[in-house]
């Protein structure tokens, strides 16, 4: 049998793989530490209409994530006993550990919706690069989409970052087939896939100058073919369904907006920033009123350019450096990343210097998240390799589609084999963990806190493999424990004790527990750097999860010592 009759067999062996790695996964994780705030906000939106909650996310994904819950008569409230707003961390603790449902079931049946985009995305990556480039680079691109172990991270939680993953993937390559052939259905499919990245998370206006540069580029080409009217038509399409998406997705302030006297977005917009002075002007020339989506635009634009604590190689900083990202590729990226990058790199050098025409298609492959790299370069909020999440499914189908069109097909199968078997050994490697994954060039996850943390590789949601650890060593789960999250100690069993004052010695000395610290704290992120400088001194006993560092500060028993 040829690979071609062994394609979709094979393709779903690698999707039933990948949803069972997750699902376990997914299942021995507590919270992240937006999760909650996440899932209690998609509820609120779907019972009571109110958007109000964390406006700097869209909401389509917490709606999706949400639904699920939707059957499980849980119970929500706004508002705290004495009629005052909660915020939106307290909301997401309330809501999922004192709820008429376990945590872990909520946080699971929310997880879900996520799971299975992942392993949409994987069968549509398949599909689409095999109509494109074949079988064998279909399958090469399924397996080093499926199987990264940054993507299968952030695929398992209620955040935005995968799902914008996708949208943006799709978003950019259903456009340049647009580009390449005029047609109402193309285009419409273009359309939908730029709405639904810009109603995932508010990054996706990184879309708007790829999108523009690869029509001009296709323009000056073939200018016959991109007239005026062509131009007019495309944007008219792409903005009127970007409106209607959202006029639908946030249909209660949609309503809000047309129904009661809603203040100008020119009256409210903050003008610190690009964004911010874009959507003065817009609101001034358009007389648009403040509806949720701009106002969330607006606020993470404000949010990126004052900045972030952060951390990286052991420097911390308030406003980030420009070199964050490039970093944070290097370390992160699995080793097939890295190839597939040069291999990419040398073959555009390779084009460059023989003055070779570079196709629409492998412009829209390249171009885009070369661009997505040096926009989050500008970036103020520098806390996880999450937020540049969208450059790799365009490196994999890349490198695939690179190998499938060259003369040797078969060098360029082996090629592709290679790449494949290496991801899949690295995902191996750092299962279930698969948030902290650090290539090998720099020491794995071990090494990880010399050059990040924060999501990076602590998110808070090792606590049920901290309880777990702690009843295999002493069958007591009491300790100390200085921790970065929001998932409850003591709802999962563990008796937390904390720390004394940095310079109270006399309270260090008399520690007879096991002490725990996030390694965020632990490098003085959020926390005044000497808050834990007694642990640093000392070498740990346990990595839980790769998040976790546990001390051994229990004396030895004085009776224990005579016998």
């Amino acid at each position: 049998m040829t690979i071609r009759h062994l394609f979709w067999p094979a393709v779903a062996s690698i999707l039933a793989i990948v949803g069972a790695l997750e699902v376990r996964s997914a299942r021995g994780e507590t919270q992240t530490w937006d999760e909650g705030i996440h899932i209690s906000a998609g509820y609120s939106y779907i019972k009571f209409g109110d958007y109000s909650w964390n406006v700097e996310h869209p909401p389509l994904v917490k709606l999706v994530s949400a639904l699920p819950l939707a059957w499980m008569g849980l119970a929500a409230e706004r508002y705290a006993a004495d009629g005052k707003r909660k915020d939106q961390v307290s909301y997401g603790i309330d809501f999922l550990y004192k709820n008429q449902r376990d945590a872990d079931s909520i946080l699971i049946a929310a997880r879900s919706a996520n799971i299975l985009l992942t392993l949409l995305f994987a069968c549509a990556v398949a599909w689409w690069t095999r109509r494109r480039y074949g079988p064998a680079a279909g399958l090469a691109a399924a397996i080093l989409c499926a199987f990264d172990p940054n993507l299968m991270a952030h695929g398992r939680y209620v955040t935005t970052d995968f799902p914008v993953t996708v949208f943006f993937f799709f978003a950019c390559v259903l456009w340049v087939e647009y580009l390449e052939e005029a047609s109402v259905r193309r285009l419409l499919a273009a359309a939908a896939a730029i709405g639904l990245a810009l109603i995932t998370k508010f990054s996706a206006v990184l879309l708007i100058p790829a999108l523009a540069i690869l029509y001009a580029a296709c323009w000056i080409r073939r200018p016959k073919e991109f007239p005026v009217r062509r131009a007019a038509i495309a944007g008219g399409t792409v903005i009127a369904t970007v409106v209607l998406m959202v006029a639908v997705v946030y249909w209660p302030e949609t309503a809000r907006c047309w129904h009661t006297n809603v203040p100008p977005l020119s009256t409210v917009a903050v003008r610190s920033n690009a964004i911010g002075k874009a959507l003065f002007l817009l609101g001034r020339w358009l007389h648009l009123p403040a509806h949720a989506y701009l106002l969330g635009l607006n606020a993470v634009a404000e949010h990126n350019a004052g900045g972030h604590s952060s951390y990286l190689l052991g420097m911390r900083s308030e406003t980030g450096w420009w070199y964050y990202f490039p970093v944070v590729f290097a370390v992160k990226s699995t080793m097939a990343a890295l190839g597939a990058t040069l291999l990419l790199l040398a073959a555009g050098l390779w084009q460059a210097w023989r003055r070779e025409w570079i196709s629409p298609m492998a412009l829209g492959l390249g171009l885009p998240p070369l661009l997505f790299l040096v926009f989050s370069m500008t970036s103020g909020i520098n806390i996880g390799m999450r937020h540049i999440l969208p450059v790799y499914p365009f490196l994999y189908v890349g490198a695939a589609a690179w190998l499938a069109t060259r003369a040797n097909l078969r060098v360029s199968v082996y090629a592709m084999a290679a790449l494949a078997a290496l991801q899949t050994g690295e995902c191996a490697r750092i299962t279930p963990d698969y948030l902290a994954f650090f290539n090998e060039l720099v020491g794995g996850p071990g090494c990880g806190p010399e050059y990040l943390v924060d999501s990076n590789i602590d998110w808070g949601q090792d606590v049920k493999k901290l309880g777990i650890w702690l009843d295999a060593h002493g069958g007591n789960r009491r300790a100390r424990v200085f921790y970065f999250g929001n998932a409850q100690m003591r709802y999962y069993g563990i008796d937390e004790v904390g720390f004394p004052e940095p310079m109270d010695q006399k309270g260090w000395d008399e520690i007879d527990e096991y002490c725990v610290a996030n390694v965020t704290p632990l490098q003085g992120v959020y926390v005044p750097l000497n808050s834990l400088a007694p642990l640093r001194l000392r070498e740990p006993v346990a990595k839980i999860g790769w998040s976790m560092y546990v001390y051994d500060l229990r004396k030895p028993k004085a009776a224990a010592a005579r016998h």
